[in-house]
């Protein structure tokens, strides 16, 4: 019994120690993509900082592009790190993509009460941009408030799903500012909240005692922009700051309950808060009840946002009715 024990208490050690090997792998290569998906849904939630006045609708269909960077794309990984894991060959170090990176392999080996085991770490989507739509609608309310919805289908690229909904809203400072209520210059505060999934499915990775195959980022974001805007003749040139504050859930998938199970554990530890700081530049052109605006936000990432919008305005209806 002693004998059977010791074997078994040696084996969970190992268990822990390959656990603690992946989930340092697994935060360095989801970690990039939760972050951009951040970063995807916090631009083109306005048009402009004027306060729409009451009931007045704008439907959007907006097209989102977010540019990978080099240093997104990869991670360095140094044996001295891990535990059970090592590189296979002679190498002690070597350069993993990451979800946004391409999709070259690095084989991995390590051991399981004797048993050895070999894998390629997961590809990349082998993308330099993101590319995806969503679908916006905001209505004004009263005193300046403007409620705001917005959705994006599942997208899939490669292996990799994303889903992004969220809502907002948006209230007009100028018009409690006596020298700026009947300017063409507006401010305007934004509040919104994101949710957002992706799921990444990769070759399966067999190790001794189970086998994984999946990766899921549940997120949800809090954002608030100050905006301001200036209007020129059909022209509104926008800009904001914002602070968004993210908070991340990681879940994989796979078969084996022992290794599933300290997975699992282990990765609620990673689940956390990431708080970043971005800005706005946009330019929006209004012909009659149309418009065009183009937004490009900078930060850790840089996502460029162009949208065709159309406008509802609640004096026309009522002149219609």
């Amino acid at each position: 019994m002693f004998f059977t024990s010791t074997i078994a208490f040696a084996q969970f050690e190992e268990v822990v120690d390959l656990a603690g090997d992946l989930i340092l792998l697994t935060n360095q290569y989801i970690e990039p993509a939760a972050e951009a998906t951040m970063y995807q849904t916090s631009g083109g939630w306005y048009t402009s900082a004027k306060k729409k006045e009451f009931w007045d609708i704008e439907v959007s269909l907006q097209g989102n592009m977010l540019f990978i960077p080099g240093k997104s794309k990869i991670f360095l990984v140094d044996e001295s790190q891990l535990q059970n894991l090592s590189i296979q060959g002679n190498d002690t170090t070597a350069l993993i993509p990451t979800t946004l990176g391409g999709d070259e392999v690095v084989v991995l080996e390590g051991s399981i009460n004797g048993d050895s085991f070999e894998f390629d770490t997961p590809e990349g989507i082998n993308e330099s941009t993101v590319t995806h739509y969503q679908v916006q609608a905001s209505v004004g309310l009263w005193e300046g408030t403007t409620l705001i919805a917005r959705y994006s289908p599942r997208v899939k690229i490669n292996k990799t799903h994303y889903h992004i909904f969220g809502g907002g809203l948006q209230h007009n400072i100028s018009q409690w500012i006596p020298g700026l209520k009947s300017s063409s210059f507006n401010i305007a505060g934004l509040v919104s909240y994101s949710n957002f999934s992706v799921d990444n499915t990769f070759s399966e990775v067999d190790l001794a005692i189970g086998s994984l195959n999946s990766l899921v980022v549940d997120g949800e974001s809090f954002m608030f922009n100050l905006i301001a805007s200036k209007q020129l003749q059909s022209f509104n040139f926008s800009t904001a700051i914002g602070v968004v504050s993210t908070n991340y859930k990681y879940d994989i998938g796979g078969e084996g309950d022992i290794v599933l199970s300290v997975l699992h554990q282990a990765l609620n530890a990673l689940d956390g808060n990431k708080t970043n700081i971005k800005a706005d530049l946009g330019v929006d052109y209004n012909f009659r009840n149309f418009s065009v605006n183009t937004m490009l936000t900078i930060g850790n990432y840089t996502n460029l946002i162009f949208g065709i919008n159309y406008n509802i305005r609640s004096k026309s209806v009522k002149t219609n009715g």
